[in-house]
């Protein structure tokens, strides 16, 4: 059975794009750990993040758990190639977009 765990923090997919997204933003949190709740994983992440990197660092999370759960539905129902290094771009793409429109506020 499919878990948001296992999609989000426990498939060899998700923890290499994990890594690649993480690494893009030159995080200082590791990738989620097999075996530990999303949630508790995002959070402790979010936490730990400078004060000034919080809000940008909670945007990255949710933006790449989007797209992971994006790209699992069109590989399941409309038979998508998993693609990490695509997926990667389009979530920097996304980023970069979310950044210039939060640096408008």
């Amino acid at each position: 059975m499919e878990t948001i765990n296992h999609l989000l923090v426990d498939c060899p997919f998700s923890r290499t794009l994990w890594h690649e997204v993480l690494s893009w933003i030159r995080s200082t949190c590791a990738p989620p750990t097999v075996g530990i709740p999303f949630a508790d994983w995002w959070q402790t992440s979010v936490y730990s993040a400078p004060s000034t990197t919080r809000k940008g660092a909670a945007s990255i999370i949710i933006l790449t758990a989007q797209w992971i759960w994006k790209h699992c539905d069109a590989a399941v129902f409309d038979n998508a190639t998993p693609n990490i290094a695509s997926l990667a771009d389009q979530i920097k793409t996304e980023a970069r977009i979310w950044a210039r429109g939060s640096s408008t506020e």
